[in-house]
C-alpha cells in the first residue's frame, strides 16, 4: 500500500472513531430525547395541575422536550403496570400520589412500593369538602350537609376521585366521625368532580385548593369544611374538623417516581433539576395561590422515607375498608 493510500486510510478510520465516540456520549448524556410524564387522574384536576406547574420550568433546566399524558384506568394500576414494562431510564415519569399508594396496597398493579425510586415531593394539599355555591346552592353550610345526612342515612351523594383514594377515606372517616354514611361517587380526578357539583349531580364532593381555587374565586364552589387542625390562612371563614369537633386530619401528597433500577447519575439529574424548578417564583407561588407552603417539598431521599412510613398505613387502611383480606 502507497503512502498516499495508507493516508485514506488512517483519515477515514480516524473519522470513523470519533463519530463513534460522538455517538456514545450523546447516547450516555442525559436527557437526549424526549421524557413522558404519565399522570393516572383527569385534566384540570390537583395532579395534572401540579405536574404541568412543575414542567414549565424543568423543560428549560433539563433542556429536553416533556410530555404530560393522562394514562387513567384502575386508580393508576394502568400507569404503574406500563411504567413496569419500560427500561428504567429515566424517559419514564410517574406522577404519584396517596391513590397510587393504595392500589398498590390492594394488590391491583405489578408495581409495588419496593419497584419505584421517589423522585421529589411537591404537594401537602389539604382536603376539603366543598359545595355548590352556583345560584344559591343547595347548603350553605357544613351543618345543612351533615343534617340531610342524618335525615336521609346513605343518600348525601359525596364525589371522590377513584374509591380507596385518599378521597374516600377522607370522608369516610370524616362520616364516620360526624356519625353519618354518605354514597361515594367515583371519578377519574378533581375536573370531574367539579363538573358534577356545578350540575348538581352529587351534593359534596372531596378537592383540594389547587382544585377548586378558579371556581371558588368565580363565586360557583365554596368549601364547607378543611380537613386539617387549623384553619387555612386564604379561607378564614371555612372551619376545621376538629373545630367542629370532629378528629379528622387528611391532605394529598402528589411528587414524581421512576422505575426501580433507573441508574443513580440519573436519579440525581432528576432530583436536582426538580429542586431547582421548585426554587423558582413559579412554583412558589403556585403553593402559596392554593394554601400550600415549602413545607409541601421533599426531595430525593426524604420523599421515599415518606413513602416508606406511609406504606404500611395504606396497608391496613386497605384492610379496614374491605379491599383487601386481612
Amino acid at each position: 500500500m502507497n503512502r498516499l493510500k495508507l493516508g485514506v486510510v488512517v483519515v477515514l478510520a480516524m473519522g470513523f472513531l470519533w463519530q463513534s465516540a460522538t455517538t456514545v456520549l450523546a447516547e450516555d448524556k442525559y436527557p437526549s430525547k424526549q421524557i413522558n410524564w404519565y399522570i393516572h387522574s383527569s385534566a384540570g384536576g390537583g395532579t395534572d395541575i401540579f405536574s404541568r406547574t412543575v414542567a414549565l420550568r424543568l423543560r428549560r433546566i433539563l433542556k429536553a422536550n416533556i410530555v404530560i399524558s393522562t394514562m387513567s384506568g384502575g386508580s393508576g394500576a394502568r400507569m404503574l403496570n406500563y411504567l413496569m414494562e419500560q427500561p428504567a431510564d429515566g424517559y419514564t415519569l410517574n406522577s404519584f400520589t396517596n391513590s397510587n399508594l393504595a392500589t398498590m396496597a390492594r394488590g391491583m398493579t405489578t408495581a409495588s412500593r419496593d419497584d419505584v425510586i421517589g423522585i421529589v415531593r411537591g404537594c401537602y394539599d389539604p382536603q376539603s369538602l366543598v359545595i355548590s355555591s352556583k345560584d344559591g346552592g343547595t347548603y350553605k353550610n357544613i351543618e345543612e350537609v351533615l343534617a340531610k345526612a342524618k335525615e336521609s342515612p346513605g343518600k348525601v351523594k359525596i364525589g371522590v376521585a377513584h374509591m380507596a383514594s385518599i378521597d374516600h377515606v377522607a370522608s369516610y372517616e370524616f362520616g364516620k366521625a360526624a356519625g353519618v354514611e354518605f354514597e361515594f361517587v367515583p371519578f377519574d380526578g378533581g375536573g370531574e368532580i367539579i363538573v358534577a357539583l356545578l350540575g348538581n349531580v352529587i351534593d359534596m364532593g372531596v378537592l383540594n385548593p389547587s382544585e377548586f381555587m378558579g371556581q371558588y374565586e368565580a363565586g360557583n364552589l365554596i368549601p364547607a369544611v378543611f380537613l386539617v387542625a387549623d384553619r387555612l390562612k386564604g379561607f378564614p371563614d371555612t372551619p376545621t374538623a376538629k373545630e367542629l369537633g370532629y378528629d379528622v386530619e387528611m391532605a394529598t401528597w402528589r411528587g414524581v417516581v421512576v422505575k426501580k433500577g433507573t441508574p443513580d447519575a440519573i436519579v440525581k439529574t432528576l432530583r436536582d433539576a426538580f429542586a431547582k424548578s421548585m426554587s423558582h417564583k413559579i412554583y412558589k407561588n403556585y403553593l402559596e395561590d392554593n394554601s400550600m407552603g415549602p413545607e409541601s417539598i421533599l426531595i430525593g431521599a426524604d420523599w421515599d422515607a415518606f413513602l416508606d412510613s406511609k406504606w404500611p398505613i395504606w396497608q391496613t387502611a386497605m384492610k379496614d375498608l374491605g379491599y383487601i383480606k386481612k
